[in-house]
């Protein structure tokens, strides 16, 4: 995971994408869960995508149980005070 350029988070500040830079593809968007008490955020199943939209996409399948609440706004990562994961601690599920 490259350098992050942009977040986009849901209205409960629990789920959102992850905009990041990457060598090969230009730009990858991860869909993140956010841990609020640890300020943490984790990478959901090491899933990655060339888009924005197909990042949100995931989100609206029935298949998982990681679903948005209202809309995705973005935010500053400067605003934002979130430590990335542990690297030997993987995102733990909802």
């Amino acid at each position: 995971m490259g350098p992050i350029q942009t977040v986009w988070l849901d209205e409960c500040r629990k789920l959102g994408i992850v905009k990041c830079r990457n060598s090969v593809f230009g730009n990858l968007y991860y869909p993140i869960t956010i841990d609020p008490e640890q300020l943490e955020y984790g990478r959901i199943h090491q899933l990655w995508y060339t888009t924005y939209n197909g990042a949100r996409q995931f989100f609206r399948l029935n298949t998982n149980n990681y679903h948005v609440s209202g809309r995705m706004r973005q935010e500053s990562p400067d605003k934002i005070q979130m430590k990335p994961p542990v690297k030997n601690n993987p995102v733990r599920s909802l």
